[in-house]
Protein backbone atom coordinates (compact mmCIF):
# COMPACT_ATOMS: atom_id res chain seq x y z
CA UNK A 1 0.00 0.00 0.00
CA UNK A 2 1.17 3.54 -0.74
CA UNK A 3 2.37 6.05 1.86
CA UNK A 4 -0.44 8.38 0.80
CA UNK A 5 -3.00 5.71 1.71
CA UNK A 6 -1.66 5.45 5.25
CA UNK A 7 -1.60 9.23 5.60
CA UNK A 8 -5.22 9.32 4.51
CA UNK A 9 -6.10 6.66 7.08
CA UNK A 10 -4.37 8.71 9.77
CA UNK A 11 -6.39 11.76 8.79
CA UNK A 12 -9.76 9.97 8.76
CA UNK A 13 -10.59 10.60 12.45
CA UNK A 14 -9.93 14.30 11.90
CA UNK A 15 -12.04 14.39 8.76
CA UNK A 16 -15.01 12.50 10.17
CA UNK A 17 -16.44 15.88 11.14
CA UNK A 18 -16.26 19.15 9.26
CA UNK A 19 -12.89 20.81 9.73
CA UNK A 20 -13.10 23.84 12.03
CA UNK A 21 -11.37 27.05 11.00
CA UNK A 22 -11.29 28.27 14.62
CA UNK A 23 -10.15 25.06 16.29
CA UNK A 24 -7.97 23.41 13.63
CA UNK A 25 -6.92 25.82 10.89
CA UNK A 26 -6.36 29.07 12.77
CA UNK A 27 -4.07 27.54 15.47
CA UNK A 28 -1.73 26.21 12.77
CA UNK A 29 -1.68 29.59 11.03
CA UNK A 30 -1.03 31.36 14.33
CA UNK A 31 1.90 29.10 15.18
CA UNK A 32 3.50 28.71 11.77
CA UNK A 33 2.56 31.73 9.67
CA UNK A 34 1.43 34.78 11.66
CA UNK A 35 4.97 35.90 12.50
CA UNK A 36 5.40 37.15 8.92
CA UNK A 37 1.74 37.53 7.97
CA UNK A 38 0.01 39.72 10.59
CA UNK A 39 -1.46 43.23 10.31
CA UNK A 40 1.77 44.81 11.54
CA UNK A 41 4.04 42.72 9.28
CA UNK A 42 2.21 41.65 6.12
CA UNK A 43 4.78 39.96 3.90
CA UNK A 44 3.44 39.92 0.32
CA UNK A 45 0.50 41.97 1.61
CA UNK A 46 -0.96 38.92 3.37
CA UNK A 47 -2.35 38.57 6.89
CA UNK A 48 -3.54 35.19 8.18
CA UNK A 49 -4.80 36.31 11.57
CA UNK A 50 -8.49 36.37 10.64
CA UNK A 51 -10.73 34.48 8.23
CA UNK A 52 -11.51 37.67 6.31
CA UNK A 53 -7.83 38.56 5.88
CA UNK A 54 -6.92 35.04 4.75
CA UNK A 55 -9.75 34.98 2.25
CA UNK A 56 -8.75 38.39 0.85
CA UNK A 57 -5.18 37.21 0.37
CA UNK A 58 -2.26 39.39 -0.66
CA UNK A 59 -0.36 40.53 -3.71
CA UNK A 60 -0.52 37.03 -5.26
CA UNK A 61 -4.32 36.84 -5.04
CA UNK A 62 -7.02 35.41 -2.76
CA UNK A 63 -5.80 32.97 -0.14
CA UNK A 64 -8.13 30.19 -1.24
CA UNK A 65 -10.92 29.22 -3.58
CA UNK A 66 -13.74 27.60 -1.60
CA UNK A 67 -14.36 24.02 -2.76
CA UNK A 68 -11.15 23.92 -4.83
CA UNK A 69 -8.05 23.11 -2.75
CA UNK A 70 -5.88 22.42 -5.79
CA UNK A 71 -6.58 25.94 -7.12
CA UNK A 72 -5.94 27.61 -3.77
CA UNK A 73 -2.73 29.57 -3.18
CA UNK A 74 -2.74 28.51 0.48
CA UNK A 75 -2.41 24.82 -0.43
CA UNK A 76 0.03 25.55 -3.25
CA UNK A 77 2.53 27.34 -1.00
CA UNK A 78 2.15 24.84 1.86
CA UNK A 79 2.82 21.85 -0.42
CA UNK A 80 5.61 23.49 -2.40
CA UNK A 81 3.66 23.38 -5.63
CA UNK A 82 4.27 27.12 -5.63
CA UNK A 83 7.59 28.65 -4.70
CA UNK A 84 8.87 29.48 -2.15
CA UNK A 85 7.42 26.76 0.03
CA UNK A 86 5.90 27.94 3.27
CA UNK A 87 6.62 28.40 6.14
CA UNK A 88 9.50 30.30 4.57
CA UNK A 89 12.83 29.16 5.98
CA UNK A 90 11.14 26.66 8.29
CA UNK A 91 10.23 22.98 8.30
CA UNK A 92 7.34 22.07 5.96
CA UNK A 93 4.06 21.32 7.68
CA UNK A 94 3.31 17.67 8.41
CA UNK A 95 1.23 16.05 5.67
CA UNK A 96 -1.69 15.57 8.06
CA UNK A 97 -1.81 19.33 8.70
CA UNK A 98 -1.76 20.08 4.99
CA UNK A 99 -4.57 17.55 4.50
CA UNK A 100 -6.61 19.52 7.06
CA UNK A 101 -6.26 22.65 4.93
CA UNK A 102 -7.24 20.69 1.80
CA UNK A 103 -10.28 19.21 3.54
CA UNK A 104 -11.37 22.58 5.00
CA UNK A 105 -11.25 24.21 1.57
CA UNK A 106 -12.88 21.19 -0.10
CA UNK A 107 -15.75 21.46 2.40
CA UNK A 108 -16.33 25.07 1.43
CA UNK A 109 -13.79 26.91 3.64
CA UNK A 110 -16.44 27.94 6.13
CA UNK A 111 -15.83 30.50 8.87
CA UNK A 112 -16.95 29.26 12.29
CA UNK A 113 -15.29 32.12 14.21
CA UNK A 114 -17.37 33.72 16.92
CA UNK A 115 -18.68 37.10 15.80
CA UNK A 116 -17.22 40.20 17.33
CA UNK A 117 -20.62 40.86 18.84
CA UNK A 118 -22.08 44.04 20.17
CA UNK A 119 -20.75 45.83 23.19
CA UNK A 120 -21.82 44.36 26.46
CA UNK A 121 -25.14 45.56 27.79
CA UNK A 122 -23.93 44.88 31.33
CA UNK A 123 -23.95 47.99 33.50
CA UNK A 124 -21.69 47.41 36.55
CA UNK A 125 -22.77 48.90 39.87
CA UNK A 126 -21.07 49.82 43.12
CA UNK A 127 -22.25 47.52 45.97
CA UNK A 128 -24.68 49.25 48.33
CA UNK A 129 -23.12 47.57 51.38
CA UNK A 130 -19.48 46.82 52.29
CA UNK A 131 -18.41 43.33 51.35
CA UNK A 132 -18.40 40.86 54.24
CA UNK A 133 -15.46 38.49 53.80
CA UNK A 134 -15.75 34.99 55.24
CA UNK A 135 -12.29 34.07 53.96
CA UNK A 136 -9.32 35.91 52.51
CA UNK A 137 -10.03 37.06 48.93
CA UNK A 138 -7.29 36.26 46.45
CA UNK A 139 -4.84 39.09 45.80
CA UNK A 140 -4.75 39.90 42.10
CA UNK A 141 -2.96 43.25 42.46
CA UNK A 142 -1.35 45.57 44.98
CA UNK A 143 0.86 48.66 44.95
CA UNK A 144 3.07 50.58 47.35
CA UNK A 145 2.56 54.29 47.81
CA UNK A 146 5.73 56.18 46.75
CA UNK A 147 6.71 56.84 50.38
CA UNK A 148 6.42 53.12 51.19
CA UNK A 149 3.98 53.67 54.07
CA UNK A 150 0.78 52.37 52.48
CA UNK A 151 -0.40 49.49 50.31
CA UNK A 152 -3.37 49.53 47.96
CA UNK A 153 -4.66 45.96 47.64
CA UNK A 154 -7.30 44.36 45.43
CA UNK A 155 -10.51 43.22 47.10
CA UNK A 156 -13.90 42.08 45.84
CA UNK A 157 -15.67 45.11 44.34
CA UNK A 158 -13.23 47.35 46.22
CA UNK A 159 -9.68 48.51 46.84
CA UNK A 160 -8.30 48.10 50.35
CA UNK A 161 -5.85 50.66 51.73
CA UNK A 162 -3.57 49.24 54.42
CA UNK A 163 -0.50 50.33 56.32
CA UNK A 164 2.53 48.18 55.55
CA UNK A 165 2.05 46.65 59.01
CA UNK A 166 -1.37 45.37 57.94
CA UNK A 167 -3.73 47.89 59.56
CA UNK A 168 -6.79 48.68 57.43
CA UNK A 169 -6.98 52.41 56.65
CA UNK A 170 -9.85 52.67 54.18
CA UNK A 171 -12.10 50.76 51.79
CA UNK A 172 -12.70 52.17 48.32
CA UNK A 173 -15.79 50.46 46.82
CA UNK A 174 -16.12 50.37 43.05
CA UNK A 175 -17.91 48.79 40.13
CA UNK A 176 -15.26 46.21 39.24
CA UNK A 177 -15.72 42.74 40.65
CA UNK A 178 -11.98 42.14 40.33
CA UNK A 179 -9.09 44.60 40.34
CA UNK A 180 -6.19 43.39 38.18
CA UNK A 181 -3.86 46.38 38.29
CA UNK A 182 -3.02 49.15 40.77
CA UNK A 183 -0.54 52.04 40.59
CA UNK A 184 0.12 55.30 42.42
CA UNK A 185 1.22 58.42 40.56
CA UNK A 186 4.78 59.53 41.42
CA UNK A 187 3.50 62.23 43.78
CA UNK A 188 1.30 59.71 45.61
CA UNK A 189 -1.81 61.87 45.24
CA UNK A 190 -3.65 59.69 42.74
CA UNK A 191 -4.35 55.96 42.62
CA UNK A 192 -5.22 54.27 39.33
CA UNK A 193 -6.83 50.85 39.04
CA UNK A 194 -7.99 48.55 36.24
CA UNK A 195 -10.27 45.54 36.42
CA UNK A 196 -13.84 44.63 35.62
CA UNK A 197 -16.38 41.84 35.54
CA UNK A 198 -15.19 38.79 33.56
CA UNK A 199 -16.98 38.39 30.21
CA UNK A 200 -19.11 41.47 30.98
CA UNK A 201 -17.16 44.72 31.25
CA UNK A 202 -13.79 46.36 31.81
CA UNK A 203 -13.18 49.42 33.96
CA UNK A 204 -10.45 51.89 34.86
CA UNK A 205 -10.77 53.81 38.13
CA UNK A 206 -9.03 57.04 39.14
CA UNK A 207 -8.99 57.89 42.88
CA UNK A 208 -7.95 60.90 44.93
CA UNK A 209 -5.83 59.38 47.68
CA UNK A 210 -6.25 62.13 50.27
CA UNK A 211 -10.04 62.40 50.09
CA UNK A 212 -10.61 58.69 49.24
CA UNK A 213 -13.00 59.87 46.50
CA UNK A 214 -13.24 58.39 43.04
CA UNK A 215 -12.53 61.01 40.37
CA UNK A 216 -13.38 58.90 37.35
CA UNK A 217 -14.76 55.53 36.30
CA UNK A 218 -14.11 54.58 32.66
CA UNK A 219 -16.18 51.54 31.65
CA UNK A 220 -15.44 49.98 28.28
CA UNK A 221 -15.00 46.63 26.53
CA UNK A 222 -17.03 43.46 27.03
CA UNK A 223 -14.43 41.87 29.29
CA UNK A 224 -12.19 42.80 32.20
CA UNK A 225 -9.09 45.00 31.88
CA UNK A 226 -5.61 43.86 32.88
CA UNK A 227 -2.29 45.63 33.41
CA UNK A 228 -2.67 49.06 34.93
CA UNK A 229 0.81 50.58 34.53
CA UNK A 230 1.32 54.34 34.62
CA UNK A 231 3.65 56.39 32.44
CA UNK A 232 6.71 57.75 34.28
CA UNK A 233 5.06 61.17 34.65
CA UNK A 234 1.81 59.61 35.89
CA UNK A 235 -0.27 61.17 33.11
CA UNK A 236 -1.21 58.06 31.14
CA UNK A 237 -2.58 54.70 32.27
CA UNK A 238 -2.32 51.62 30.07
CA UNK A 239 -4.99 48.90 30.29
CA UNK A 240 -4.92 45.60 28.43
CA UNK A 241 -8.34 44.88 26.99
CA UNK A 242 -8.32 41.18 27.74
CA UNK A 243 -10.52 39.28 25.32
CA UNK A 244 -11.01 42.20 22.92
CA UNK A 245 -7.24 42.12 22.23
CA UNK A 246 -6.89 45.87 22.60
CA UNK A 247 -4.56 48.26 24.39
CA UNK A 248 -6.24 51.34 25.86
CA UNK A 249 -4.50 54.52 26.95
CA UNK A 250 -6.32 56.62 29.54
CA UNK A 251 -5.63 60.24 30.41
CA UNK A 252 -5.41 60.19 34.22
CA UNK A 253 -6.16 63.87 34.79
CA UNK A 254 -9.08 64.02 32.34
CA UNK A 255 -10.36 60.58 33.32
CA UNK A 256 -11.06 59.45 29.78
CA UNK A 257 -9.78 57.04 27.16
CA UNK A 258 -7.59 58.81 24.61
CA UNK A 259 -6.41 55.96 22.40
CA UNK A 260 -7.37 52.38 21.55
CA UNK A 261 -4.67 50.28 19.89
CA UNK A 262 -5.31 46.95 18.18
CA UNK A 263 -1.89 45.43 17.51
CA UNK A 264 -2.36 42.15 19.36
CA UNK A 265 -3.94 38.99 17.99
CA UNK A 266 -5.06 37.55 21.33
CA UNK A 267 -5.68 38.59 24.93
CA UNK A 268 -3.48 41.40 26.28
CA UNK A 269 -2.37 41.03 29.90
CA UNK A 270 0.21 43.67 30.84
CA UNK A 271 2.09 46.67 29.54
CA UNK A 272 4.88 49.02 30.61
CA UNK A 273 6.11 52.41 29.40
CA UNK A 274 9.71 53.10 28.43
CA UNK A 275 11.94 55.24 30.61
CA UNK A 276 10.95 58.46 28.81
CA UNK A 277 7.29 57.48 28.42
CA UNK A 278 7.43 57.73 24.63
CA UNK A 279 7.25 53.98 24.01
CA UNK A 280 5.03 51.21 25.32
CA UNK A 281 5.59 47.45 25.46
CA UNK A 282 2.63 45.10 25.90
CA UNK A 283 2.40 41.32 26.24
CA UNK A 284 -0.35 38.75 25.82
CA UNK A 285 -1.38 35.33 24.63
CA UNK A 286 -0.16 35.95 21.07
CA UNK A 287 3.41 35.41 22.38
CA UNK A 288 4.60 38.88 21.44
CA UNK A 289 6.12 41.74 23.43
CA UNK A 290 4.92 44.50 21.12
CA UNK A 291 6.66 47.87 21.02
CA UNK A 292 4.39 50.83 20.26
CA UNK A 293 4.94 54.56 19.75
CA UNK A 294 2.77 56.24 22.40
CA UNK A 295 2.18 59.54 20.58
CA UNK A 296 0.84 57.93 17.39
CA UNK A 297 -0.18 54.43 18.44
CA UNK A 298 2.06 53.09 15.65
CA UNK A 299 3.36 49.54 15.99
CA UNK A 300 7.16 49.51 15.88
CA UNK A 301 8.16 45.85 16.17
CA UNK A 302 8.10 42.75 18.34
CA UNK A 303 10.84 43.06 20.93
CA UNK A 304 11.13 39.32 21.47
CA UNK A 305 11.42 36.12 19.48
CA UNK A 306 7.95 34.52 19.61
CA UNK A 307 7.88 31.35 21.73
CA UNK A 308 4.81 30.94 23.96
CA UNK A 309 2.03 33.03 25.49
CA UNK A 310 3.17 35.85 27.80
CA UNK A 311 1.46 36.95 30.99
CA UNK A 312 3.91 39.25 32.77
CA UNK A 313 6.26 42.13 32.01
CA UNK A 314 8.23 44.63 34.11
CA UNK A 315 10.61 47.42 33.08
CA UNK A 316 14.02 48.16 34.52
CA UNK A 317 13.72 51.36 36.62
CA UNK A 318 16.64 53.09 34.91
CA UNK A 319 17.06 51.45 31.50
CA UNK A 320 14.89 50.54 28.54
CA UNK A 321 15.08 46.86 29.43
CA UNK A 322 12.06 44.64 30.08
CA UNK A 323 11.72 41.25 31.73
CA UNK A 324 8.96 39.04 30.32
CA UNK A 325 7.56 35.62 31.16
CA UNK A 326 4.61 33.32 30.65
CA UNK A 327 3.62 29.80 29.71
CA UNK A 328 7.16 28.73 28.75
CA UNK A 329 8.15 29.17 32.43
CA UNK A 330 11.42 30.90 31.50
CA UNK A 331 11.97 34.60 32.34
CA UNK A 332 13.76 36.64 29.67
CA UNK A 333 15.42 40.05 29.85
CA UNK A 334 15.26 42.12 26.64
CA UNK A 335 16.41 45.57 25.55
CA UNK A 336 13.99 47.76 23.59
CA UNK A 337 16.61 49.01 21.15
CA UNK A 338 17.79 46.50 18.57
CA UNK A 339 21.59 46.53 18.14
CA UNK A 340 21.41 45.68 14.43
CA UNK A 341 18.98 45.50 11.53
CA UNK A 342 16.25 42.93 12.15
CA UNK A 343 16.62 39.52 10.54
CA UNK A 344 14.39 36.46 10.32
CA UNK A 345 14.18 34.68 13.70
CA UNK A 346 16.21 37.54 15.19
CA UNK A 347 16.68 37.52 18.96
CA UNK A 348 19.42 40.16 19.07
CA UNK A 349 17.51 42.17 21.70
CA UNK A 350 17.86 39.35 24.23
CA UNK A 351 20.14 40.20 27.15
CA UNK A 352 19.76 36.94 29.08
CA UNK A 353 17.36 34.24 30.14
CA UNK A 354 16.93 32.88 33.65
CA UNK A 355 16.22 29.47 35.18
CA UNK A 356 13.03 27.67 34.29
CA UNK A 357 10.31 28.02 36.96
CA UNK A 358 8.03 25.36 38.45
CA UNK A 359 4.93 26.69 36.66
CA UNK A 360 3.81 29.28 34.11
CA UNK A 361 5.09 32.74 35.08
CA UNK A 362 2.35 35.08 36.28
CA UNK A 363 4.20 37.98 37.95
CA UNK A 364 7.55 39.77 37.72
CA UNK A 365 9.19 42.58 39.71
CA UNK A 366 12.49 44.45 39.53
CA UNK A 367 14.08 46.06 42.59
CA UNK A 368 14.31 49.88 42.72
CA UNK A 369 17.99 49.76 41.71
CA UNK A 370 17.29 47.23 38.94
CA UNK A 371 19.71 44.73 40.41
CA UNK A 372 17.25 42.01 41.40
CA UNK A 373 14.49 40.25 39.47
CA UNK A 374 11.69 38.47 41.34
CA UNK A 375 9.67 35.80 39.54
CA UNK A 376 6.29 34.41 40.61
CA UNK A 377 4.48 31.49 39.02
CA UNK A 378 1.39 29.33 39.24
CA UNK A 379 3.35 26.86 41.35
CA UNK A 380 6.50 26.72 43.45
CA UNK A 381 8.51 29.29 45.34
CA UNK A 382 8.99 32.91 44.33
CA UNK A 383 12.61 33.26 43.25
CA UNK A 384 14.89 36.28 43.40
CA UNK A 385 17.67 36.49 40.79
CA UNK A 386 20.62 38.76 40.23
CA UNK A 387 19.39 40.67 37.18
CA UNK A 388 22.94 41.37 35.98
CA UNK A 389 24.28 37.81 36.14
CA UNK A 390 21.17 35.61 36.22
CA UNK A 391 22.33 33.89 39.41
CA UNK A 392 19.72 32.76 41.93
CA UNK A 393 19.86 34.84 45.14
CA UNK A 394 16.96 33.51 47.22
CA UNK A 395 13.77 31.46 47.25
CA UNK A 396 10.66 32.76 49.04
CA UNK A 397 8.37 29.96 50.22
CA UNK A 398 5.17 29.53 52.22
CA UNK A 399 2.54 30.29 49.59
CA UNK A 400 -0.61 28.18 49.36
CA UNK A 401 -1.26 28.51 45.64
CA UNK A 402 -0.21 30.59 42.67
CA UNK A 403 1.27 34.11 42.74
CA UNK A 404 -0.57 36.94 40.96
CA UNK A 405 1.35 40.04 42.08
CA UNK A 406 4.87 40.96 43.17
CA UNK A 407 6.54 44.22 44.16
CA UNK A 408 9.69 45.33 45.94
CA UNK A 409 9.26 47.91 48.67
CA UNK A 410 10.39 51.42 47.59
CA UNK A 411 13.53 51.11 49.75
CA UNK A 412 14.35 47.71 48.21
CA UNK A 413 14.57 46.00 51.60
CA UNK A 414 11.59 43.67 51.10
CA UNK A 415 9.84 41.73 48.38
CA UNK A 416 6.07 41.47 48.83
CA UNK A 417 3.99 38.69 47.26
CA UNK A 418 0.26 38.19 46.79
CA UNK A 419 -1.83 35.52 45.20
CA UNK A 420 -4.36 32.75 45.45
CA UNK A 421 -4.36 32.33 49.25
CA UNK A 422 -5.14 36.02 49.89
CA UNK A 423 -2.05 36.74 52.01
CA UNK A 424 0.51 39.50 51.58
CA UNK A 425 3.93 38.16 52.57
CA UNK A 426 7.02 40.29 53.13
CA UNK A 427 10.44 38.72 52.55
CA UNK A 428 13.93 40.07 53.10
CA UNK A 429 16.58 39.58 50.41
CA UNK A 430 17.69 36.29 51.95
CA UNK A 431 14.23 34.83 51.34
CA UNK A 432 13.19 34.97 55.00
CA UNK A 433 9.54 35.87 55.63
CA UNK A 434 9.34 38.87 57.95
CA UNK A 435 5.61 39.69 57.83
CA UNK A 436 2.36 38.04 56.73
CA UNK A 437 -1.16 39.48 56.80
CA UNK A 438 -4.52 39.53 55.05
CA UNK A 439 -5.53 42.99 53.81
CA UNK A 440 -9.27 42.30 53.81
CA UNK A 441 -11.32 42.44 57.04
CA UNK A 442 -12.21 38.75 57.34
CA UNK A 443 -15.09 37.92 59.66
CA UNK A 444 -14.27 34.92 61.80
CA UNK A 445 -17.09 32.46 62.43
CA UNK A 446 -18.12 31.74 66.00
CA UNK A 447 -15.94 29.21 67.72
CA UNK A 448 -12.75 30.44 65.94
Amino acid sequence: MSKAFFLLLAALPLLAQAVSFTNQIKPVLAKQCSGCHQPQSMQSGLSVTTFEALKKGGTKGPGFVAGKPDESLLVGYLTGAKSPRMPFGGKPLPEEDIELFRAWIREGAKDDSAGAGAASAHVPKVPSQPIAYKSAPLVTAFAFSPDGKMLAVSGYHEILLNTVEGKLIARLPGKSMRIHGLAFTPDGKTLAAVGGDPARSGEAQIWDVETRKQRASIVASADTFFGGALSPDGKLLVAGGGADKSIRLIDVEAGKEVRKIDHHEDWVFQGVFGVDGKRLVTVGRDRAAKLTDVSTGRFVENVNLLKDSLMAIVRHPKRDWVAIGGAERIPYLYRLDRPRAMRIADDSTLIRKFDRQDGPITALALSPDGGKLAVGAEAGDVRIFNAETGDLIARCSGHQGGIFALQFSPDGANLVTGGFDGHLRFYDMSGKMVRDFVAAPVELSRGN
